[in-house]
């Protein structure tokens, strides 16, 4: 019995060794963004801040699994942790532009949408090994299993060790999750010491700004469109983050974020358009933000929300919202500065 509690404090050992090696990395990284004149540099900052808050909440959400571990922390404690790295993952989620090294980052991040309950499967599989996991062995699994939808199943589902009392066995796997995602995250900060767009031009850097906003616009439309599928058919389960609730209040995060990067603090495609003496344009966009956000829903989860038709027809009207600020930035925003949404000037392609 000694023997086996020395086996325990030893694995523990390691672990926090690991999470500490995490933070040191992120500590040698620039905490400030790289400075220039180009016309890039009020996005990149936003993009910079937006990255290193990530990697920031994703070490402390790997830190207070370990506390979990401990008993020194609750669930509840863990759970905010793992909202609060959502929330910020959303203003880089789905934006398919910037260095290639963060965006290859993203669907060890996050897997969705996860149509098949694969992270729930791979979950599962894992937990029935009669083994501690090391952040090596996990970093060579399925994505299903290393990103934000695999501690949100550790935190939520069902059949999660955390809500059966069976908290030594969801430990022997969780803390290497949290400490892989970690450095994920911290890997995707790196990327972002540089500004990745300081080689192009006036017109390019705008049709990457364009498809950066796009992009990120086409992949929040898609986080409604997938689970309302038909009218009066929904597919519930297709919501991103549908165990913990909170797939409306992460698609609100998206459309502020969205914001933030359209305005980008006064330097942004907003001053581009009315430098151009496209006010009356720039202001239909600013007020279609507006609108959006101020009637979001207050619910939080889409799941139960999709299923009644006053919260279906509220989400309808959303997404006509989200569809009507696309046209503006497709067919309006990028037509009059006479630019093309194309590949990522960044790739090397």
């Amino acid at each position: 019995m000694n023997r086996e509690s020395d086996v325990k404090r030893i694995i523990l050992y390691l672990a926090v060794l690991g999470i500490t090696a995490c933070q040191s990395t992120t500590e040698k990284q620039a905490q400030l963004p790289e400075q220039s004149n180009h016309d890039s540099q009020y996005v990149y900052a936003i993009e910079f801040h937006a990255a290193r808050d990530f990697a920031r909440n994703a070490r402390q959400l790997a830190a207070d699994i370990h506390g979990y571990c401990r008993q020194h922390q609750s669930l509840d404690e863990v759970r905010a942790s793992w909202l609060e790295a959502m929330h910020v993952w959303q203003s880089l989620q789905g934006q398919a532009r910037g260095p290639a090294q963060a965006l290859e980052q993203s669907w060890n991040i996050q897997f969705w949408p996860d149509k098949k309950n694969t992270t729930g499967l791979k979950m599962q599989g894992l937990l029935q090994q009669d083994r501690t996991w090391t952040v090596a062995e996990i970093a060579e699994q399925s994505v299903a299993v290393q990103g934000v939808g695999a501690i949100e199943w550790l935190l939520y589902d069902r059949h999660s060790p955390f809500l059966n009392g069976q908290m030594e066995t969801g430990c022997r796997l969780a803390p290497a999750i949290g400490e892989n995602f970690a450095q994920r995250a911290s890997a995707l900060f790196s990327a972002w010491q540089v500004n990745p767009w300081l080689s192009l031009d006036q017109s390019a850097w705008t049709s990457e700004y364009i498809s950066l906003l796009s992009n990120q616009l086409k992949y929040t439309l898609s986080k409604l469109i997938r689970p309302m599928a038909k009218i009066g058919h929904p597919r519930p389960y297709f919501s991103e983050s549908w165990r913990s609730g909170s797939s409306l209040s992460h698609l609100k995060a998206n459309v502020e974020a969205m914001q933030a990067l359209y305005l980008a603090q006064g330097k942004g495609l907003d001053y581009l358009l009315r430098e151009r003496e496209m006010s009356a344009l720039a202001d239909r966009m600013k007020i279609q933000f507006e609108s959006i956000l101020a009637a979001w829903p207050e619910q939080s989860g889409l799941f139960a929300f999709l299923q009644t038709k006053a919260g279906y027809r509220e989400t309808l009207s959303l997404r006509n919202k989200l569809e009507q600020l696309s046209y503006l930035l497709h067919d309006e925003v990028s037509v009059g500065l006479g630019v093309a949404i194309g590949f990522n000037a960044t790739d090397g392609d």
